[in-house]
């Protein structure tokens, strides 16, 4: 038996490990604090800020506990539907804007078989992904051979106009740093799929924090000559426990679907 196939793919969720740890070295550091108030009543004053970091922190430890397997699976669940809201696609080129650990393209490498799927990311530093843990995972699956991972910023995404026959995103046009409005991000992978190719995004496009309107990112997919067939809360299609319907979590979710009608240009 080899290495590859006794191994087991490593997929993160999209909770920052070093956020939660931040938010749990706080949350202890103040409940120390206030264990300190024998000496004195106004160490009893950490409690407050103990308060409002346990409560962050235990939102990101559920929302992890949620989207990991023992919890629910919800993250698998969720790139499941997007496999699904995709349908099948003619042999061809696919595109993940976006693709973490690998999860999302390995799905769909496996879902069409006669298809190759790039992913792209930037890979922070703060993130615990990486395109070593990509290739890996895609090697443990047995999708190495028709699947690619590249490091490129969802701004200035490095393909040509029209050069793929489908493009998937999840969950990362809000985190493009380099993006001056959120809705450029979709514009930018809009603009690498070809004329009567298909689109799936998932993104906080409810959030106004990241877009200020639905109706700002409506225009925005016009602005990239496509079409939309289908817009609607994740809730809608995928039951959200709690705390995922948490609003700093994924209340604001939504799914785009669409094609770029044929003979579509910039």
């Amino acid at each position: 038996m080899s290495t590859d196939i006794r191994r087991r793919a490593r997929y993160r969720t999209w909770v920052r490990g070093t956020r939660l740890r931040r938010f749990a070295a706080v949350s202890g550091v103040c409940l120390a604090g206030s264990a300190l108030s024998p000496l004195s009543p106004w160490f009893l004053l950490f409690l407050i800020p103990f308060a409002l970091f346990g409560y962050i922190t235990m939102i990101l430890a559920l929302t992890v506990y949620r989207l990991a397997p023992r919890g629910g699976d919800l993250q698998r669940r969720i790139h499941e539907l997007i496999v699904a809201k995709l349908g099948p696609v003619p042999a061809g080129r696919v595109l993940d804007v976006g693709c973490g650990s690998g999860s999302l393209v390995v799905k769909l490498a496996r879902a069409l078989p006669d298809s190759t799927v790039t992913g792209i990311d930037f890979w922070g530093r703060d993130w615990e992904y990486s395109k070593g843990q990509c290739e890996d995972n895609a090697r443990i699956e047995g999708v190495a051979d028709r699947t690619a991972f590249l490091q490129q910023s969802g701004a200035a995404i490095e393909f040509a106009d029209g050069g793929f026959d489908a493009v998937v995103s999840c969950m990362t046009f809000h985190e493009i740093r380099e993006a001056r409005r959120k809705s450029d991000g979709v514009v930018e992978a809009l603009r690498v799929l070809r004329p009567g190719g298909r689109y799936v995004f998932l993104d906080l496009f409810g959030d106004r924090e990241f877009y200020p309107s639905i109706e700002d990112v409506r225009e925005a997919v016009a602005r990239a000559g496509v079409s939309i067939t289908e817009l609607g809360s994740l809730a809608d299609s995928v039951p959200l426990p709690y705390p995922l319907r948490h609003p700093k979590v994924l209340r604001h979710a939504m799914l785009i679907v669409g094609t770029k009608p044929s003979g579509a240009g910039r």
